[in-house]
């Protein structure tokens, strides 16, 4: 049982901890900061490229870390046909879309090594318990990379301009032919595009409209490897997945499937994954990489009740000898209770019992 007076976000985590370690993840801890470099060489990887840096008494550039995989690909050394299994609770320093950076909390898993189609479903399973863990209707988006990467090779583009990448990303339907148009993309391409955005009806019938209208080698094989994982697990009865080809990550990294959680009634992405290879190469050689990570500081808005009281109950004590008062409240406390001890009743502060010594 967890005690009653853990925050929501401990009470999150706890349950959270021992879901990853049954599935035989194991706690990742690491130091605050690292050398600069690995973050100034992987901005594209990194949510925000803001990064506070400071020299240490060998004037060496350190940071406070940004990302926790970055930090955690660094220090992994493994052989091909090996696989590791990491968890962590860890926070990361950056901006959160305004000026001023922010300290926020992350909680984790990282799959590092050889990556077949059970690890890929087993993480994407595990967000979605993750979500559950937090509570309410949820929804997890997600595409694959090779899907964006098939396209752009099909239109002629090495990468998405920004103002496209944005308009995908925002999925506006409304601007996306005339931007597509300044990117240089043929009438026929700007179509097929916009048919495969605008196609709903479930996965299966996206996947067939990808399939019609994109058929390269790249198209076919994400639209294959996303049926397959999509198909499991919604026989493995895990629901919540939508597919949505607005998902885009950064090509330089991510190669596969990639995700984003969100929580009903709240518009912010809580909860951001996928499989990133490419970054894991850089690293570690011919070995792959996915996880995710959840944002429990996005989840204020789960969070706002509060408590009906500010403690069970309030031990009222005079003259007594301090012992017995001390006594007295482990009894209570043992009891199951919140236990606040005073000698009057606090102001502006509520007890659903009252108690003298």
């Amino acid at each position: 049982m967890t005690p009653a007076n853990l925050t929501e976000e401990e009470k999150v985590y706890f349950s959270l901890k021992g879901l990853y370690e049954g599935f035989g993840y194991r706690q990742y801890r690491m130091r605050k900061f690292e050398e600069y470099s690995l973050y100034s060489e992987n901005k594209n990887f990194l949510k925000s490229k803001d990064i506070i840096t400071f020299s240490d008494l060998n004037g060496k550039l350190l940071a406070l870390k940004p990302d926790v995989t970055l930090s955690i690909v660094k220090n992994t050394r493994l052989d091909r046909g090996q696989r590791r299994k990491l968890y962590y609770r860890e926070s990361v320093y950056r901006t959160d879309g305004g000026k001023q950076f922010k300290e926020i909390s992350q909680i984790g898993l990282e799959c590092l090594g050889d990556i077949d189609v059970y690890s890929q479903l087993e993480v994407l399973a595990l967000a979605a318990e993750s979500l559950k863990a937090v509570g309410g209707g949820y929804v997890i988006d997600i595409s694959h990379m090779g899907v964006i990467d098939g396209v752009m090779e099909e239109c002629g583009l090495s990468a998405f301009p920004e103002q496209l990448s944005g308009c995908i990303k925002s999925k506006n339907m409304h601007d996306l032919p005339e931007v597509c148009r300044k990117a240089g993309l043929a009438e026929d391409k700007i179509s097929k595009l916009c048919t495969l955005l605008d196609t709903k009806g479930g996965y299966r019938v996206q996947l067939e409209a990808l399939r019609n209208l994109f058929k390269n080698k790249k198209c076919l094989s994400a639209a294959d490897e996303l049926e397959a994982l999509l198909s499991g697990l919604e026989k493995s009865g895990e629901r919540g997945f939508n597919l949505d080809f607005s998902v885009i990550n950064d090509v330089t990294y991510y190669n596969g499937v990639v995700f984003q959680g969100y929580l009903e009634k709240f518009p912010r992405v809580v909860l951001s994954g996928g499989r990133y290879d490419n970054l894991v190469k850089k690293f570690c050689g011919d070995i792959g990489g996915t996880g995710f990570a959840l944002y429990p500081d996005e989840l204020g808005y789960y969070y706002q009740k509060q408590p009906e009281y500010d403690a069970d109950i309030l031990l009222l004590y005079g003259d007594e000898q301090p012992y017995e008062v001390f006594l007295k409240a482990k009894e209570l406390i043992s009891q199951g209770n919140t236990v606040r001890v005073a000698k009057s009743v606090p102001e502006n502060l509520r007890f659903a019992e009252i108690v003298k010594v």
